[in-house]
Parts: structure tokens; C-alpha cells; sequence
């Protein structure tokens, strides 16, 4: 190929920007895949995330800065990235909204692998197939190679419609997301236009961010109908990964953050005597009505029944009990499986259903709770207090 003309190098804002995301992408992803302390889901899948979006932006700058001449084999290497971007955002929000991936989750990675497989006839082409693919995309004015493709790459049309696929890949997983997100803070009374710890305004960013970026390609695209103007969409993709970078730098164990209300407030308007008002109040409320054996009981439907607001309510559970919300949750719902266990009834209840009764619709959730206060497992404890009765 070195008797046709090729187009000169193009380094201007645009590459620039779009190689310092990649930068950015290449390096939160191996900060959240290698050198993280707990490797959890959650961690994993933003790392594979993140290097996704790599895989775009490192394409796009290859190609739109002219560098690919040096790497034809990146040429068209990252459509099926397309159909893993939207799993895996997805799947970040089910960490952050349910604590791990369900099992039916894996499946939809399928479309992933498959176009994969479908692309393996293009990619073994040789470099003047791929060089007519850049050129086309980017410099349609430039000759191309002349080149007759030795056997059909697209027997399907899958590539011909690839970015009208890959849009609708992303909008049914930007609403996917959308969704987990509003049923979230719908089960805890929670305003999402209102979250209130750092972990809820991330996962309120998540599915913005997605349905951002399909509007952003989709307008793009609508106006470049030759595939060009790529690097517009990957600037805004890069502005994206820049985002994140912060995110992680501001709050540098957000990504062992959960979706609790947080311990300590500035500022608090909690006088003694309000706090110990609201202690008093909530030990009649637990005590008395029991709210913690429902599954769905949260500090906002707490501070609903105690007449105050969640910021409040959680700063004077914290000074007042010396523990979170959530400790002292456990706290109760541990003492009633006791007193479950203890019970004629308790001995022949399966382990389940005293999980389900206080309030667990897990029982591991509820072994681990158990254990932490008590000290052995439930099923131990049954079987120790049982056989002294």
C-alpha cells in the first residue's frame, strides 16, 4: 500500500483529548481490576467497563488521528464492544441496588461473544480490506485499494446495521438501568432528584450517563450518516471517563461505598434534648410495633414514624446507640431470631423461614447478621439452646 496517497496525521484538541481518556480508562480499570484491596463484583465489572470504553476510544483515535496505519488490525476491532457496554452498566447497578449479580444476568452477555465470532471473518482479511474499511469511514474522498474481498464478511448484514443495533442495545439497557434505579429508591422512601450519600448520587449517575451517551451518538450519527464524526462521540465518551476519574480521587473508598445514610453531619441543628427525644422515641417504636421484621424497613420509614427527618434521626441514632442504623436493625431482628429459636415453635422452622420472619430475604444475609452478634451460627444456637430446654 505504500504507492497510494495516505492521509497525513491528524494531532489537534480532539486526539488529544480523546487519548488522555484512554489514558484515564486504561488506568481506573487496572486500579479497579489488579490493585484493589476486595475484588468484588461490582469492582470487576467497572473495571471490564472501563476498559470497554478504552477499547472505543482507542479505536477511534487510531483511526481518526491516522495512527492506524501503524495497527491495521485495530480497524473496526471494537464494534462488538457495542453489545458489552450496556450489560455492563447494567450490571453495576444490580451490585450497587442488590449487593451481587443474579445468575440470569450472565446470559446477556451472549450478543457480545456471538458478534465476535461474526467479526472473525473480517478481521483475518488482510490490510487492504482494512484500509478501504478506514478509508470509507473517514476520508471518503481518498481512493481506495483495490481489493475484492475472497469470501462474504457479512452474510448476515449484522455490520451494515451495527450502529442502529448497537443504539438499541444501549436504550433497552439505559432503561433497564433507569428502572432498578427508581424501584431502589422507591423501596426506600428515597427521592432520587434527593439522594443523600455519596454511593446514591453515584447510582443515580450511572444509567444518566448511559442514556447521555446514546444521545449524543444518536444525534452524531443522525447528522453524519457516512459514519464520520466518530470523534465527536468519543470526545464525550472521554469526558465521561473524566468524570469517573474524579469521582474516584474525591472519594477514594467509593468504591467500597454501599448505599447507606451517612454517620456524621455538619452543621446539625440535633440539640441534646432533641436526641434524647427521638432515642426514646425510636426505642418505643422498635420495641413496641416491631417495624424491623419487615423486609423493607428503612431509616426514612423510621424517621416517617418518629415525626423527624432522616439526617437527624440517623446523627442521633449514631451518638445516642453508638451505631448505624443498620447495626441496630440487626441488632433487634438478631434478638428476635433468638427468641424465635428458643421457642418450641423455633425448633422445627427451617432456618429460612426465621430469616424471612425477622425481616431477611436472604438466608446467608441473615447467617452472617447472626453470627457477627451471637457468635455461632443460627443453627448452632437452636440446637445448643434446644437441648437445654
Amino acid at each position: 500500500m505504500d504507492h497510494l496517497t495516505m492521509p497525513p496525521l491528524r494531532i489537534d484538541l480532539f486526539s488529544i483529548f480523546i487519548f488522555l481518556g484512554l489514558m484515564q480508562a486504561l488506568y481506573l480499570g487496572l486500579v479497579y481490576l489488579v490493585f484493589s484491596a476486595k475484588r468484588t463484583q461490582n469492582l470487576i465489572l467497572q473495571g471490564l467497563l472501563l476498559w470497554g470504553i478504552g477499547g472505543f476510544l482507542l479505536e477511534i483515535f487510531m483511526m481518526y488521528s491516522g495512527l492506524i496505519s501503524y495497527a491495521w488490525f485495530l480497524v473496526d476491532f471494537s464494534e462488538p464492544l457495542g453489545f458489552l457496554i450496556g450489560p455492563l452498566f447494567y450490571g453495576v447497578i444490580l451490585c450497587l441496588t442488590r449487593g451481587k449479580l443474579p445468575v440470569k444476568f450472565w446470559p446477556q452477555l451472549v450478543p457480545f461473544f456471538a458478534y465476535t465470532l461474526y467479526m472473525i471473518p473480517f478481521w483475518a482479511l488482510p490490510d487492504e480490506a482494512k484500509f478501504n474499511a478506514w478509508i470509507s469511514a473517514y476520508y471518503p474522498e481518498f481512493s481506495r485499494q483495490d481489493f475484492s474481498h475472497p469470501y462474504p464478511t457479512d452474510p448476515l448484514l449484522l455490520r451494515e446495521y451495527v450502529t442502529p443495533l448497537t443504539l438499541i442495545s444501549v436504550a433497552v439497557y439505559g432503561l433497564l438501568c433507569l428502572c432498578e434505579v427508581s424501584t431502589f429508591f422507591s423501596k426506600q422512601n428515597a427521592s432520587i432528584w434527593n439522594p443523600v450519600t455519596e454511593a446514591q448520587k453515584r447510582l443515580r449517575i450511572v444509567p444518566f450517563i448511559l442514556v447521555t451517551i446514546l444521545l449524543c451518538v444518536t444525534v452524531i450519527k443522525i447528522f453524519n450518516l457516512e459514519d464520520t464524526g466518530d470523534h465527536w462521540y468519543a470526545a464525550y465518551i472521554a469526558f465521561t471517563v473524566y468524570l469517573t476519574s474524579f469521582l474516584h480521587i474525591r472519594n477514594s473508598n467509593l468504591e467500597h461505598a454501599d448505599l447507606k445514610i451517612p454517620e456524621k453531619y455538619q452543621n446539625s441543628r440535633l440539640d441534646p434534648e432533641t436526641q434524647r427525644e427521638l432515642i426514646e422515641k425510636v426505642k418505643q417504636i422498635l420495641e413496641r410495633e416491631k417495624p424491623y421484621l419487615n423486609s423493607d424497613f428503612s431509616l426514612p420509614n423510621l424517621a416517617k414514624e418518629a415525626k423527624t427527618n432522616v439526617h437527624l434521626l440517623s446523627q442521633a441514632i449514631n451518638e445516642g446507640f453508638g451505631k448505624t442504623f443498620f447495626e441496630l436493625t440487626a441488632e433487634y431482628r438478631v434478638m428476635e431470631a433468638c427468641k424465635i429459636l428458643k421457642s418450641e415453635e423455633g425448633a422445627y422452622l427451617k432456618m429460612e423461614e426465621v430469616a424471612e420472619r425477622v425481616g431477611y430475604n436472604s438466608k446467608s444475609s441473615f447467617n452472617t447478621v447472626f453470627k457477627k452478634h451471637v457468635g455461632m451460627p443460627p443453627s448452632e444456637f437452636r440446637k445448643t439452646v434446644q437441648s437445654d430446654n
